[in-house]
């Protein structure tokens, strides 16, 4: 069966009416494999710094600027008036307008945000979407009635701004020019920031300050909350039986295609051609199929030097960038679980670039400086990463060329690299760390306090220079080199690996041989041990922590970061930037870590129904929050609200790398609707 007549499960994620009045703060994203993106509420309300229409990577993927913060329509139609917009504005707990009372209904159609309203009889639809890995954004609308005997008149008011993405504005300084049906968006030096096209009949510049948005998100977070965006441009247009369709286009490109069904068509295509590499005729639940469409939002590229087309993994939307760590975890999940192998290898070679010290970058600025490698594990996920792609795709010509990088790591690591990460000699294990760094995916810090430092050798750590270790000897025999050094250092961890067991609490200790002695709080670091193909803790040992980790751990959407039963453990991530740092990882559940346990437990107890069913309850919250795509965070106390980013790349990655692992061995995948039974 070829990718053309393979059928795509569509529309998952799907609300009527009543569903959307519930939380009319849902969040919708698309973007454009550059980094740039669109994003806001359902009900259009601005409720954050990072909500726009059009935010742009200035230096894929980073470098991201808000140029439009939102269109807003009205509708004239038999005599009336139907504002579709909502805003919140500063002193006043009352929307204006209330446009989402006009929404009939909204759902991702192949991925694709898809208004319906309802204006008496007349509906409605309105898309946004980008076309792939170019700066050109697409907002259309359409009339659905099969007859409508009046004149529909559409205006469209285009809000733009000119600010860094992170911070807010309240001087806009943006210059607007009409020229051959085209408006020109430039800054103060006259110097050209995007376009808008549309085949509205009539538009019109506009220089109207509209005054005190409130942002309620960045309020509850502790930030500041009041912004202003200017209308720069009034669209209008008059729809009819005869002309059903109207399109707006906004772009930084000096050309672009004007045709939005053809870009819809492509958009479609890929989608399909993804489904059916990740599938190969296997069923495929919806709720899975949306899973890998929201995948491709985090592969983006990489402006390099020498290498216009390199790519990377964004951690998360709205405000992270392409970090190490994140990257590496997520890159198995990805890009290799859905086919994308030679993704895979160019980033796994575009990292290799900035290997220093034996060691990938922890994160990359916004800005350009030089990158940062403040990580202990990250390196340690690389190698993990690679052996993922060379399973996948038993690439000689690439372990070659990789070894090199491999060896260079692992002697680093052996004698000893920045921020005092070495290997003792006496066990083989890594020690890292010093007083006021952060080194692991543990990694909050706040006015200079850091809430897990977690000096010493971290469980985590170990276990991933373990697999290191494991599978040089692998690559070392498929090379012909001699491998005697790894096997004798593998051979040294097998023994004292059980310097890590508490043989009173019957689970690992999360870091030993720290300056305050051993660590023995519970937290999720033993079931990554448990994920990773090569485990040197005994059977007995594994099945202990399985099931504590399940009783204490274990939430709804993730993992807790800290057991409730912990003095430290804080149950809800909420207040001020200082505040929620010191819970981000003292009880905060972890969406990727679902993933990661579902894996864990089917290593473990081969129990392949079961362990699915830990990932099933995802299903639920696709609809919940950032729509279609997995949040990084939960609160540890239920209801278990969502927390952090709305769409976060290594929770989507782990949750398809779960499936891809174990749902083959499920015998009852059937039906479309299918259900694990299991659920917590």
């Amino acid at each position: 069966m070829s990718p053309n007549h393979f059928k795509t499960s569509i529309n998952f994620i799907s609300l009527n009416k009543e569903q959307i009045n519930q939380d009319i703060n849902r969040e919708w994203l698309v973007t454009n494999g550059l980094g740039s993106y669109a994003s806001g509420t359902l009900s259009s309300i601005l409720t954050r710094r990072y909500h726009g229409l059009f935010v742009i990577a200035k230096k894929p993927p980073l470098g991201r600027v808000l140029y439009v913060s939102k269109i807003e329509e009205e509708i004239e139609y038999s005599g009336n008036k139907f504002l579709l917009s909502s805003n919140k504005w500063e002193g006043s707990e009352e929307l204006f307008p209330k446009g989402y009372q006009h929404i009939e209904s909204f759902y991702l159609d192949d991925d694709v945000p898809t208004w319906h309203y309802k204006c008496n009889e007349l509906l409605l639809e309105k898309k946004y979407f980008f076309e792939f890995e170019k700066n050109t954004f697409y907002i259309t609308y359409k009339i659905l009635n099969d007859f409508i005997d009046k004149n529909v008149l559409i205006t469209s008011k285009l809000f733009v701004n000119n600010r860094d993405f992170h911070a807010l504005n309240k001087d806009i300084n943006i210059i607007s020019r009409y020229e051959n049906g085209h408006i020109h968006f430039l800054d103060q030096k006259n110097e050209l920031l995007f376009s808008a096209y549309s085949d509205f009949e009539n538009i019109l510049e506009s220089d109207i300050l509209y005054f005190n948005y409130q942002l309620d998100a960045e309020k509850e977070r502790g930030f500041d909350f009041i912004e202003n965006h200017k209308c720069a441009t009034i669209f209008t247009t008059n729809l009819s039986q005869e002309k059903k369709e109207a399109h707006i286009i906004l772009s930084t490109e000096d050309s672009f295609n004007n045709n939005p069904n053809y870009i819809l068509t492509k958009i479609k295509e890929k989608n399909k051609k993804n489904l059916f590499k990740f599938s190969q005729n296997n069923f495929t639940p919806q709720w899975i199929s949306q899973i890998l469409y929201s995948a491709e939002h985090f592969i983006v590229k990489r402006e390099n030097q020498n290498d216009s087309d390199s790519k990377s993994i964004l951690a998360g939307y709205h405000w992270f960038g392409d970090w190490g760590r994140d990257t590496m975890i997520s890159l198995p999940g990805l890009c290799c679980a859905t086919g994308q192998y030679s993704i895979a290898k160019s980033i796994l070679e575009n990292y290799a670039k900035y290997l220093d010290q034996g060691m990938i970058p922890n994160r990359f600025s916004d800005y350009g400086e030089t990158p940062e490698y403040n990580t202990v594990d990250a390196t340690l996920w690389y190698i993990e990463a690679i052996a993922n792609y060379f399973k996948y795709t038993n690439d000689i010509k690439f372990l070659k060329y990789i070894y090199p990088v491999l060896k260079e790591i692992i002697d680093s690591y052996f004698k000893g690299t920045r921020f005092n990460i070495k290997c003792d000699i006496k066990d083989g294990l890594i020690y890292a760390g010093e007083k006021g760094l952060q080194l692991t995916w543990m990694d909050a810090k706040a006015n200079n306090v850091v809430f897990t430092e977690r000096i010493g050798k971290p469980i985590e750590v170990n276990a991933l220079w373990y697999n290191a270790l494991k599978n040089m000897i692998e690559y070392s025999k498929i090379l012909n080199i001699k491998n005697e050094f790894y096997f004798e250092l593998s051979e040294k961890i097998e023994l004292n690996f059980i310097k890590y067991w508490d043989d009173n609490l019957q689970y690992c200790y999360d870091v030993i041989d720290s300056p305050e002695g051993n660590d023995n709080s519970l937290r999720p670091n033993q079931i990554i041990a448990l994920s990773l193909p090569f485990c040197p803790l005994n059977s007995f040992q594994k099945k202990s922590i399985i099931d504590i980790c399940g009783k204490k751990l274990l939430t709804l959407y993730g993992l807790r970061s800290l057991a409730k039963d912990s003095a430290n453990y804080k149950g809800k991530y909420i207040g001020d930037h200082f505040t929620r740092d010191a819970s981000y990882h003292q009880g905060t559940s972890w969406s990727w870590l679902l993933g990661v346990y579902a894996i864990a437990y089917f290593n473990v107890t081969h129990n392949a129904s079961v362990a699915l069913g830990f990932v099933e309850p995802l299903a639920k919250h696709l609809n919940e929050s950032g729509v279609g795509f997995i949040s990084e965070i939960f609160d540890g106390d239920s209801p278990y609200q969502a927390r952090g980013c709305i769409a976060q790349a290594w929770g989507v990655a782990e949750t398809l790398r779960a499936w891809k692992i174990i749902s083959p061995h499920v015998d009852s995948l059937k039906q479309d609707n299918y259900l694990i039974k299991n659920m917590i």
